[in-house]
């Protein structure tokens, strides 16, 4: 697997997971925000490396 494809990835499973957050009614509204608030973060971080490297991510 080359780096274009883990980002791709990796944006992948960060997109699922803010998801089954979303989804998740055993969660707070508090803790729910908190944590999609992190993911998103985690999900910028990766199109920038993205970016940084010329790579263009076909799954942000």
């Amino acid at each position: 697997m080359n780096y274009r494809e883990d980002l791709e990835f990796q944006l992948q499973k960060v997109t699922l997971v803010i998801q089954e957050v979303i989804e998740d009614i055993s969660i707070s509204d508090k803790v729910r925000q908190e944590r999609i608030r992190k993911l998103i973060n985690f999900k910028e971080a990766i199109i920038y490396k993205g970016r940084e490297l010329r790579i263009d991510l076909e799954a942000a």
